[in-house]
């Protein structure tokens, strides 16, 4: 069934003002859940409870979340997650305070590794239905505007977080996330998922393991050259932008006695930075410039790194960190979701649905595996060092040595990729 432009627009609106609804209230919650871990146990672990315990989980489940999300309709899944996490949030509540001190981590980190497998559940199913939500020349234009609705989250929740925990404590954001995803649990029962016969929905599936299942989009990602390439450079970058989550809060504050308000001022235009590169790419012409879309915020991320470690190296002028850093840290933003919306746009568009669920979760394991791994290797760099910049300037200098040695490789990579899609 082919979707027309009237109904590719509607649909996009609702999954924007979705997207923009749960991200902006979980984003809230985290804030709120950190704020109060730390309050109670004074925990260095606070904020960090999903970054620990997430990616393992998404390891954990990759196979059976690839498979079924490849076998079942994707409105049932996205709908039961969504449930699924509303349950959560009230059990949550109601358990929370029959923990003290230190076990408050006993719930938080169940309710962490389940609502994990629901919300990457319902992630992978949104990712894998583009094909039956929007046409083929809308789906440039979805994945930049739920990116963009996803950056403005990111603007103010942090602002919102700390105003409500202030004012209403930790409750408050428990019962904002439940309203929030009835909220969107009502917008996703409005929106037609058109099925269409390559969907394995409702269709009869040959008995195999689950593990041979899975492997279908393992081989699928092998023959494809520049999703490898895409994969590699976004598991290195996750790796070393461990630095900037890790170090560069701990360097305004600790090295250079720059205050907290600095951090959340560069944070704001990191945000701001990702979502002007969403709207750009959202106004951007279809299939047009798809080398200079790949390779470009490839070289920003490594010029990022190293105006970043510059400018901490040379002054600790706060109005200058403020002005220069901020613009650096636009620029961060910009290439980082220019980077990621290309690489989704890309999968999404060339990659038959019935294996979409599979290969989108081999890159999303892929890459938020390597972060806790990255957050180990960074807290003990800075915590040996007494000059954080220097860091920044080695993984910068890094980057940008891979990307001129392997420049030529991924200019073939690019010219085989489109060749073979020209060819299917």
């Amino acid at each position: 069934m082919t979707i027309n432009t009237r109904a590719s627009n509607k649909q996009i609106f609702k999954d924007v003002l979705t997207n923009l609804i749960s991200s902006l209230s979980s984003n809230m919650f985290t804030y709120g859940l950190g704020l109060m871990l730390l309050n109670q146990t004074h925990s260095a672990l606070s904020f960090g409870v999903e970054l620990a315990i997430g990616p393992i989980i998404s390891l954990l489940f990759m196979v059976p979340i690839g498979n079924l999300t490849d076998r079942l309709p994707h409105k049932q899944i996205i709908l039961m997650s969504m449930l699924i996490r509303v349950l959560l949030l009230i059990i949550l509540v109601f358990t929370i305070d029959y923990f003290t001190g230190v076990f408050k981590f006993i719930p938080i980190s169940i309710f962490v590794a389940v609502n994990t497998i629901a919300t990457v559940f319902a992630s992978t199913a949104y990712a894998a239905s583009v094909h039956e939500l929007v046409n083929n020349q809308k789906i440039h234009q979805l994945s930049s505007l739920t990116s963009g609705a996803n950056s403005l989250a990111n603007i103010f929740a942090p602002m919102l977080g700390v105003g409500l925990y202030a004012a209403f404590g930790f409750r408050i954001f428990v019962w904002i996330a439940v309203s929030a995803l009835l909220l969107s649990v009502l917008i996703v029962m409005t929106m037609h998922f058109y099925y269409t016969e390559d969907s394995n929905v409702d269709t009869v599936v040959e008995e195999k393991s689950s593990l041979k299942n899975f492997q279908a989009g393992l081989i699928y990602v092998s023959k494809r050259p520049l999703i490898k390439v895409l994969i590699f450079a976004a598991v290195f970058l996750n790796f070393i932008f461990a630095a900037i989550n890790i170090g560069l809060p701990y360097t305004i504050n600790t090295q250079l006695r720059l205050g907290n308000a600095l951090i959340g001022i560069l944070d704001t235009f990191n945000a701001i930075g990702g979502l002007v590169a969403a709207l750009l790419l959202n106004f951007w012409p279809n299939n047009r410039g798809e080398k200079f879309k790949i390779i470009t915020p490839l070289f920003i991320c490594s010029f990022y790194f190293i105006l970043l470690g510059t400018l901490l190296l040379t002054t600790k002028n706060m109005h200058l960190i403020s002005i220069i850093g901020g613009t650096i840290m636009f620029l961060g933003g910009f290439g980082v979701a220019m980077l990621n919306i290309t690489t989704q746009v890309n999968i999404q568009k060339t990659t038959p649905t019935k294996i979409l669920g599979r290969v989108t979760t081999i890159m999303t394991t892929a890459c938020t595996i390597i972060m806790p791994i990255g957050t180990i290797v960074f807290t003990f760099i800075f915590q040996q060092t007494t000059n954080g910049s220097v860091v920044y300037l080695i993984a910068g200098i890094s980057w940008l040595v891979i990307m001129i040695v392997g420049m030529p490789y991924l200019l073939r990579i690019i010219k085989l990729d489109f060749k073979l899609r020209e060819e299917n």
